[in-house]
């Protein structure tokens, strides 16, 4: 029970801080997309691929093998990982930040086939030493299951970001300056660099036991013997995303449009709609975060039956959530998506890819289960399976159809992804939640919800005549309150109540 307490209270915690941080990051983008336009969120959105590919290259399997490690080992030798850790990602990154600086025309004009995107990417080279060090301690207080400490890094990273870019901006208006993406970027190195000495500041409060130099060696091999293979598969992933990410804008343009309207397409999905779609996320990669050092520990044990419940409850708990927020964004995609940006394309984009919710807020704490019970590989090949699906839909459908056939490939490859997923995990359940738990109820209560929205919609539009926001907020609070009524009335209180005493 205390270690599910625990995981309750990270996750928590940290989506408390992740729905913060999307929320004043929602301001954030109304303003970059506003300052920038579309095209210029497109060439903003560009570089994440190449900084995806960077930070794969030079922390991403590290931090993960810190979590894991820090949660197996120890008190005492919890350091031991953390100081390896840093080692073996400062070296990498500073080797790839070099590479990048030195490099950014190349890649920017051969490999992104936009010129204007160099200057970007050295800006971007600066940062990567910085979010190593992030990187590092974030893992290692996850692996404590400190949550507190990456939660408050997350409202500081978006704080400064926002009051980074704002400044610039102001300084360059003032000056009569061009305002470009290069300070969006600027932005991005700010948040590193902040976060990185919020991180160091947090740690010299906690006590690390000076090993000796064979221990430091010791940790870095079984860093490296977790790292290099889930490296090696993060970087493979993020280069085909990579790759899929330059192929939208190219096969867009292969449709007949000029490369400023592909630009500007790729930005209102990437920087618009997306983003707005992945806001009800914080919730569920907040419990991902905890569940990897949860599962770990729990295998460790050889406690099988609570991590079979472990993911018996996630999997209920990211249907439930995609089953709302599918709702939400059904009946109040376009509501939403005209009070925010203004931007009609973004409305149906995201009235399409609604449909995704169920799995898209699964499929991520899916992962985190396997990688918590060391089965990298299988997440490997999911992820692979459903890119290639992706980019096989990017490549032959969109010049034929344009922007309808990113979207559809992107759910038909989340689904995919989701099934496998499930898969691969049911092998370490021992089932004792059915069916109507896991889809038939959600949607029953999503459908009576529904209705009753419908039925309050003129009240609520009278009670707020004039009020569109306050209309808005009103009719999402029906839905989701009534929707969480009904299940608690169909027997959610059963597993409430099993959850608290899961023997």
């Amino acid at each position: 029970m205390r270690q599910f307490s625990s995981l309750l209270k990270g996750t928590m915690i940290l989506t408390v801080a992740g729905l913060l941080t999307r929320t004043l990051g929602f301001f954030y983008k109304i303003f970059l997309a506003q300052t920038l336009g579309a095209e210029g969120m497109g060439l903003y959105q560009l570089i994440f691929p190449v900084f995806s590919v960077c930070h794969a290259l030079s922390c991403s399997g590290v931090e993960t093998a810190i979590s894991r490690f820090t949660a197996c080992s120890e008190e005492k030798h919890g350091g031991d990982y953390l100081y390896a850790g840093l080692f073996l990602t400062l070296t990498a990154s500073c080797a790839v930040s070099l590479v990048l600086w030195t490099r950014a025309d190349f890649i920017a004009l051969t490999l992104m086939r936009e010129s204007r995107c160099a200057p970007l990417l050295r800006v971007l080279a600066l940062a990567l030493p910085f979010s190593a060090v992030h990187c590092c301690f974030s893992g290692y207080f996850l692996g404590k299951k400190k949550a507190g400490l990456p939660a408050t890094a997350q409202l500081i990273e978006q704080i400064i970001r926002i009051g980074a870019v704002w400044l610039l901006c102001g300084i360059a208006a003032q000056n009569e300056m061009e305002i470009t993406p290069v300070l969006a970027v600027a932005g991005l190195l700010a948040v590193e660099i902040g976060s990185s000495l919020f991180m160091l500041t947090a740690a010299s409060g906690v006590h690390f036991r000076l090993a000796c130099l064979k221990n430091y060696l010791s940790g870095c091999r079984a860093l490296l013997n977790m790292a290099l293979p889930l490296t090696g598969t993060r970087l493979s992933l993020t280069l085909l995303q990579s790759a899929e990410a330059v192929l939208i804008p190219l096969c867009l343009k292969q449709s007949g449009l000029s490369s400023a309207e592909a630009l500007s397409l790729y930005g209102i999905l990437t920087g618009m709609a997306l983003p707005l779609l992945m806001f009800p996320s914080a919730l569920s990669s907040s419990l991902s975060a905890m569940l990897l050092p949860t599962i770990s520990e729990e295998q460790a044990r050889g406690n099988r039956a609570k991590i079979s419940l472990a993911i018996e409850y996630t999997i209920s708990f990211g249907l439930t959530i995609g089953f709302l927020c599918m709702g939400v964004f059904l009946v109040f995609g376009e509501d939403i998506g005209a009070l925010i940006f203004g931007e009609q394309l973004a409305v149906r984009f995201l009235r399409t890819l609604a449909w995704i919710c169920p799995v898209l807020y699964l499929t991520g704490n899916l992962n985190s289960i396997l990688h918590g019970l060391g089965r990298t590989p299988v997440t490997f090949f999911n992820q692979l399976a459903a890119i290639l699906l992706r980019i096989l839909s990017i490549l032959t459908l969109v010049p034929l159809s344009g922007i309808e056939a990113v979207l559809w490939g992107l759910l038909l490859g989340q689904a995919v992804l989701c099934f496998l997923g499930v898969r691969a995990v049911a092998l370490h359940i021992s089932p004792s939640i059915g069916l109507e738990t896991y889809i038939i109820r959600p949607l029953a209560a999503l459908l009576l919800s529904i209705g009753g929205v419908y039925i309050l919609k003129r009240p609520l539009s009278l009670l707020f005549t004039g009020m569109e926001l306050l209309q808005l907020l009103a009719g999402v609070c029906v839905m989701a309150v009534t929707y969480h009524a009904l299940l608690f009335l169909f027997g959610g209180w059963k597993l409430l109540r099993r959850l608290q005493n899961p023997t």
